[in-house]
């Protein structure tokens, strides 16, 4: 027998992320966000659901190519998440990014997210700068 429904989602976007912004050894940006979240953003019990790690990253990774440039319209190409062990809710979230490549258009960055000093997820992410427009 087959069944129908609707699939709850309380909280469809990712949280706003407050960002800051650094350099690395080598003169590239990084950036850096601390947030903490409650249970909106609840996947597995007691724990944050990936699909908004992903979006997290994608948000965080997304804004190098920028920094980079100062270019805005970098388009995600590819984001992969490796999740390490469960993001717990209500805890403060550390979450990382930095340039790992600069080839013509392409832009690649990598981030991790910490809950307690512990791994909890690692992303890699492609982005894509626009073709300029010719005339």
């Amino acid at each position: 027998m087959s069944e129908s429904g609707r699939l709850a989602a309380p909280n469809l976007l990712p949280p706003a992320l407050d960002v800051r912004y650094d350099v690395d050894d080598l003169g590239h940006p990084t950036v850096t966000a601390v947030v903490c979240l409650g249970e909106d953003y609840q996947g597995p019990p007691g724990a944050v659901h990936g699909g908004y790690l992903a979006a997290m990253f994608d948000n965080l990774l997304g804004v190098l190519p920028y920094r980079l440039t100062g270019q805005r319209g970098a388009f995600t190409g590819r984001l992969t998440v490796r999740y390490r062990a469960l993001t717990p809710l209500n805890s403060e979230l550390v979450l990382t990014g930095r340039l790992t490549g600069v080839r013509s258009r392409r832009v690649t960055a990598a981030g991790q997210c910490h809950a307690g000093g512990v791994l909890t997820a690692e992303a890699e992410a492609l982005f894509v700068r626009p073709a300029a427009e010719g005339p």
